[in-house]
Parts: C-alpha cells; structure tokens; sequence
C-alpha cells in the first residue's frame, strides 16, 4: 500500500507545481516577447549599431545588435519551455490516477484475501471456492496493479526530468536525462516481462506424477496384507486402494494422482497405499492396523480428492507470483507491492489449507484408533519415531557403499535394531513424521488429541526393541517375504547405482567441458587503437584546415595557436593508437585445468588454492580479486607488468584485464566458474564419493500423511 499511495501524493504534490511552473514560464515568455518587442521597436532602422540598446540574461549584459538578438533567443527559449510545461502539467493525472488505482487494487485483494481465506476456515469447498477464484482474479489484479504503478512511476520521473530542460542540456543535466531514461526503460521492461509471465502462468497446468521408490504387490504376493487394507476399508466404510505398493523409503501415505514407480518408471494411478517393509518388520500387528486404518480415513473424509482439485489451482497460484517476483530487482521497486500482496493472499490460505492438514490428521488419528483401539495407535505414533532413525541409518549406510551393502536391508534393519535398540520415544514428541509431500503436526500434539496421556508404560512400550525373530512377522502379509525384501532391496541398491552414474556422469562431463590443454587469453586493443588514430587523423584535417583557411572570426595568431593545438592533439592521438596498435593482442590470462596464470606473475594460481574469487565491471575491462588461504603459497609481481595488485597481509591478489577478445563479461564470468566446477568435480571423483539416494521431487500429487 505505501508505493502505491506514495506514487499518489507524489502526484498530487506534482500537479499543483506543474501548474505554478507553467504560469510562471508563460509570465517569463510574456515578458521577453515585450522586451523583444521594445527593443525591436528602439532598433535604428537604418542597421547602424545602437550599443545604447541593452540586454541582461542569466548574470549576462548584451549590448547592441547582440541585445536583439539574445533577447529574440531567450524568449524562443522560454517559449519552448511553455509548450514543454503545456505537456508536463499532462503527466500528474496520470501518477494520481495509476497510483489510486493501485493502492485501491492492493486494499481490495488484501481483503478478499483475508475474507476468503477466513471463509475457507468454515469448510473446505469454501476453500477450494475461494482459492479457485483467487486463481482467476489474483493475476489479473497483478497485472493491473502492475501497469498502474509503473505508469504513475514513469510518469512521475518524467514530470521530473521536464525540469532539467530549464538551465538547457548542460552536460550534468544530460547525465541526469540519461539516469532518468535508464530508471523508465529498466522498469517498463521488468514490468512488460512481469505481465507476460503472468499470462503464461495462467496456462493449464498438469501435476508431475509422483515419483516412489517401490513395487506394487498383487493379492496374491500379499494376500495378508491386502486382507488386512480391505477388511479396515470395510469396517469403516472407506474406499479401498486400488494398488498397494511396498519400498524401504519414505513412511505409511495415500495418493489419488498420478505416480511413477521406480527404477524402471512403471506408471502407476488410482487410489494408492504406500507401506514400507522395515516398518512392517519392526512395529507389532495391532500398531500396523491403526497406521492402516489414519490412511484409509484419508480415503473416508475426500482428503486425497481434495488434494486434486486443491493442487492445480495452488500451483498456478504460486506460478504467478514467481513470475512476479523474477522481475522484481530489474523494476526499482515498483514490482515490490505487488510481490507482497502476492505473498500475503498466499498466507491467508496456507493457514487455512494447514488448520484443514491440522483437523484432518487429528481426524484421521481418531479414525485410526476407533477402527483399532487408542492404546495401538498411540503407541504407533510413538514407535513410529523411535524406529526411524535405525531405518535411516540402514539405508543410508547402504547408499554410502551399494557394492557392500548386504542383500536384504530389511534384515539389516532389524538386525541393526536389536543391536542398537530403539530411540527413546519421548524425543520425537515434538517432531512430525516422515513424508514425501506433506507436514504432520507434531506427534504429542496427536497424542494429546487422542486423549491419551505420555505416560512412562506407553514409552516403554513403544520404545521397546524387536526380538530378532521380528522378520518372521512378514509371513503374515506375504507369500514370499524373504523375496520379497531381496527385490526391494535390489530396487533400492538399483536406484543408488544409477544415480550414482549420472551424477559421475555429470562431473565427468563437467571436467570434459574444460579439455586437458591451456587455454590462452588475450586482449583485443584493435578497436582502442583505430579510435584513437581516427581521432588523431580528424585533428591533424583540422589542424591543416586551419593552418590553410584559417577561421572566420578570429584573428590569424589566434589561428595558429587553434592549429597548434589541433596539430598537437593529433600526434598525442594518433600515437598513443599507434603504440596500442603495435601491441597486438598481448597475453591476458592463461588457464589451465591446474591453475590461472597471468603475465604479471612469477608464478600460477592453483585452482585447489582459491579460498575466494570476485569478478567486478570497470572501464577498462574486468577486475579479479582471488583470495589465497594462509597455507597457500602467495605469488609476487613480475617487474614492469601492469594490472597486478597484491596485498601479501589479506592474502589477496588482484588482476586487472582487459576483457578477453570474443568475449563479454558473462561469458568471462561463466568460464572461469567452470574451470573451479572442473576442479570440485576433479576431486569429487577423486573421493569416489557417491551421492545418497532418495526419489526426486515432482509436484506433489494429492497425497495424505500418516
């Protein structure tokens, strides 16, 4: 609200002196046009000289024919100064109007926002109502409210650079009309490419499938289990899922979108349950069932439909601000409010989209314990923390070494659980589960609505650990469940490998990228030299046009010292091009996979010894300061070499080049960055360090929690 109502008074305060300035500039021109008159008038008419005829301009005293005509001079001027605030007194209209508008824009949405988000408290298809109106409304009033700032903002700059007309296009008055000019180009192009972005963000929009490291399993792999999911769906009344899938990653969840199975990118659709194999292993039959029982409820209260139709409209939602908000440093501020205003409507509905999350878990729990019992689920909730971490440190220890890793990870989940035991419940109060897309709310706040009090006996419980025939239990889900295990297990090690190979893949062709060779940087002085020689080839004309005509006006000795001075530059000029001419393309920098070097030093930077490095623009090309660590050896000065700078005490080294011929600085910039990737990369594969798994992230498809 406040550019926008900043931009209004601005142009309310502008409107009254636009019409000051016009009378007063329109009184001035009335005065010189009767000056002009009177002194036209008092002229001797047979074109003899009065010098009893005066004129006194701006500090000046012209006397005579002269007085005419700078009198004739200065009241055209002041005439064209009228016509300018003719056009200038247009201007403040528009910044009151464009800035009105926008604020009016910005109170509006504000509480639309408010009022809707507060609506979508009540029910849910309110929400969904009222975020699906948003979605239509919010990039239309964006766009508005964009322009409408923007011409209150250009129209203000303009109205203040009419005034720099006033003294005459001195040399600081043009700077300011080029600043002024760069200030309304820059933010008519950051919010033209905002508008556009906008409208691309209406585009349909289509969810990712979501990607899950798992395998889906028949009735008749896991008849128990498919038993126990149908037999809960039943008794509470709840659609049944229309695949189960089994991984070792990621917790208990439901989704209705679409999914993709990995490896081997098999699609999958429908109603899903997810259940993980350690899990199953290590939690007791009863706290199985309730876990079961939370995700079906999901199924029972619509949530997962709701997510679908809730997902599109929050992206598109969400893709419009980004849009927004790329151009908001390219637009001085202008952008700003509407970025703002953006981010508030999207906050109104994030807290109503998590008391929704919030009221729908609880329910969900209270489902889950009903179809089950509290204590089960209470202690679910629990244990589902307390095995957690012994999960995690499994796999991640497979995905350190796969090639080591022992074929069935869910034994080695159990085994590593009854060597370590479990963590203590009671830790994991504050936290909330694991999941791929959503948050939980913390697990004692779901104790608490449960009604069931963290009492030492329900820790001891939950926190107990399995005895080491717990894989046994798996028989009563699957038919084969030691094979099972091993595949999932070998999907698991699979997925590691393979993106273990692309991201090799990616730094071996991140180190290919620079090539083994030097390569060789040189300076490009030609287009330097031929200006300066074109220069001192249009002095030396002048000097000889002078030298043989003369100048109208002046006396001769006042000539020759004009084509002294127009003889001398042109040596000075053509010289100084001559010698930048002579120079060629010296060397600049020269790189190499090991290191930088740079004729100025009697010795290269090694890559691996770079602590830091910055790049900034001058007027003579680019300047690169690289920041040594105290154990790095620290380089000297060649002598006579220009362009080195060291600061042996700060460890900083300095060098000043000319931009390297065929490139811009981007492109310097961007070459430099990847020789340092090429060494990072050269010691990444150095290490053999392999990368920790984990499926990539899509658009979250309409999933529910645990």
């Amino acid at each position: 609200m406040l550019l926008p109502l900043g931009l209004l008074l601005l142009g309310l305060w502008e409107w009254q002196r636009g019409l000051d300035d016009r009378a007063a500039f329109a009184a001035e021109h009335r005065r010189l046009a009767e000056v002009v008159a009177d002194l036209e008038a008092r002229a001797p008419r047979d074109g003899r000289p009065d010098f009893h005829l005066q004129f006194r301009h701006r500090g000046q005293l012209y006397g005579g024919p002269f007085a005419v005509v700078k009198a004739r001079e200065a009241r055209d001027a002041a005439g064209t100064l009228v016509t300018v605030m003719e056009w200038r007194r247009l201007l403040p209209p528009v910044a009151i109007g464009g800035g009105a508008l926008a604020a009016g824009l910005s109170l509006v949405v504000l509480l639309a926002g408010a009022a809707l988000g507060r609506l979508g408290r009540g029910s849910r298809d309110a929400l969904v109502r009222g975020f699906r109106l948003m979605r239509r409304l919010l990039p239309a009033a964006l766009a508005v409210q964009i322009l409408a700032a923007t011409a209150a903002f250009v129209a203000v700059v303009t109205f203040e650079a009419g005034m720099l007309v006033q003294g005459g296009l001195t040399g600081d008055g043009m700077k300011l009309l080029a600043v002024a000019a760069l200030a309304v180009g820059a933010t008519l192009f950051a919010a033209g490419g905002a508008v556009l972005g906008l409208r691309r963000a209406l585009d349909a929009f289509e969810p990712e499938p979501l990607p899950i490291l798992g395998r889906a399993i028949s009735p008749a792999e896991a008849p128990g289990l498919w038993r126990l999911v149908e037999g809960l769906a039943e008794r509470m009344g709840a659609l049944k899922p229309e695949a189960l899938v089994v991984g070792l990653t990621e917790g208990f969840f439901v989704t209705a979108g679409p999914a993709v199975l990995e490896p081997g990118e098999r699609p999958v659709s429908g109603r899903i349950l997810h259940v993980p194999l350690p899990q199953l292993a290590l939690m007791r039959g009863d706290e199985i069932a309730a876990i079961v029982a939370h995700e079906l409820a999901h199924y029972a209260g619509g949530d997962t439909a709701y997510s679908q139709r809730f997902l599109p409209i929050y992206a598109g939602v969400g893709r419009s601000l980004d849009a927004v908000a790329a151009r908001r440093d390219g637009a001085l501020g202008v952008l700003g409010p509407s970025v703002r205003l953006g981010m508030f409507v999207m906050e109104r509905f994030h807290l109503a989209v998590r008391h929704w999350s919030r009221k729908r878990e609880f329910a969900a729990d209270a489902a889950g314990a009903a179809a089950t019992s509290t204590e089960a689920s209470a202690r679910a909730l629990l244990r589902s923390g307390a095995v957690a971490p012994r999960i995690a440190e499994t796999l991640a220890a497979a995905a350190e070494a796969p090639d080591a890793a022992p074929p069935d990870l869910v034994a080695a989940v159990l085994d590593r659980a009854v060597a370590e035991g479990l963590d203590d419940p009671s830790a994991h109060l504050a936290a909330g589960q694991a999941h791929p897309t959503d948050t939980h709310p913390p697990t004692g706040e779901r104790l608490a609505a449960l009604g069931r009090a963290v009492d030492p006996a329900l820790v001891s419980a939950a926190g107990m650990a399995p005895p080491p025939h717990a894989l046994g239990q798996l028989a009563a889900y699957f038919a084969d469940p030691a094979g099972l295990c091993r595949a999932a297990s070998a999907d698991f090690l699979g997925a590691v490998r393979a993106r273990d190979a692309a991201f090799r893949a990616d730094l071996e062709a991140t180190v290919a990228e620079i090539g083994t060779g030097e390569r060789v940087l040189r300076a490009h002085h030609r287009p330097r030299g031929l200006v300066f020689v074109v220069a001192g080839l249009l002095f030396a004309a002048i000097a000889l046009a002078v030298a043989a005509f003369g100048v109208p006006g002046i006396l001769p000795r006042d000539g020759t010292i004009v084509a002294a001075a127009a003889c001398a530059l042109a040596v000075l000029m053509g010289g100084a091009g001559a010698l930048i001419l002579s120079r060629g393309t010296p060397v600049t920098l020269v790189l190499s996979p090991e290191g930088l070097a740079s004729p100025g030093l009697d010795r290269a930077i090694a890559w691996d010894d770079i602590a830091d490095l910055d790049m900034t623009i001058s007027h003579a090309g680019v300047v690169t300061r690289v920041l040594l660590p105290p154990a790095a050896p620290f380089p000297g000065r060649r002598p006579g070499r220009h362009g080195v700078t060291l600061d042996p005490k700060r460890r900083i080294v300095t060098l000043a080049v000319p931009m390297p011929r065929g490139m811009k600085p981007q492109g310097f910039a961007d070459l430099i960055a990847a020789y340092r990737a090429a060494t990072e990369a050269r010691r990444i594969l150095a290490a053999a360090a392999p990368s920790a798994p984990g499926p990539a992230r899509a658009e979250p498809a309409a999933t529910q929690p645990a």
